[in-house]
């Protein structure tokens, strides 16, 4: 379900901060704010975007950078946490694809940008989606390692980590 710019998000994020999930064969990132300004707006839209995926201590972790724009955002992902379509698991003959969208305080849908990743990060991406399904789940144990991960290395420092990167123009 894509939103348009301008219209209201389909689902009502209460929080300031970074959500994603997993709609109709798309990887959905949102980032909430109280406002954007027109040169992150545009910048979402016409900039280079890195995209780096970290697999660490069973958790998926997307790294988004805009370049000179908005700084790396860390966006988790758990395929326990919801039921998924098993098309999550397969790479399409394209790659995944990835919609960002950016939401003010009323989420309302400021900027967006629909983009493909490659197939090399797709690969990497649902080989990690299978190896976390396939695991044992401890929702504990999982928010324990989360906490680590996020109270000891900032986004940008979990770049170094990432099994695979992309910059998609």
């Amino acid at each position: 379900m894509e939103v348009a710019v301008n219209e209201v998000f389909f689902s009502n994020i209460q929080e300031e901060g970074t959500v994603m999930d997993y709609v109709d064969g798309a990887f959905v990132f949102v980032l909430k704010d109280e406002m954007w300004t027109e040169h992150e707006i545009k910048a979402v839209r016409q900039k280079p975007l890195q995209v780096d995926f970290v697999f660490k201590y069973d958790i998926p972790i997307f790294l988004l950078t805009i370049e000179d724009a908005i700084d790396t955002s860390d966006f988790i992902f758990n395929v326990h946490d919801g039921e998924y379509p098993e098309n999550l698991y397969e790479v399409s003959e394209h790659g995944c694809k990835g919609i960002i969208y950016l939401l003010d305080k009323q989420n309302i849908v400021c900027g967006k940008r629909v983009f493909i990743m490659s197939k090399a990060l797709s690969s990497c991406i649902v080989d990690s989606l299978i190896k976390q399904k396939n695991s044992s789940y401890y929702e504990e144990e999982f928010n324990c390692n989360l906490d680590g991960l996020q109270s000891t290395w900032e986004p940008f420092e979990l770049q170094e980590f990432a099994l695979e990167s992309e910059i998609i123009k």
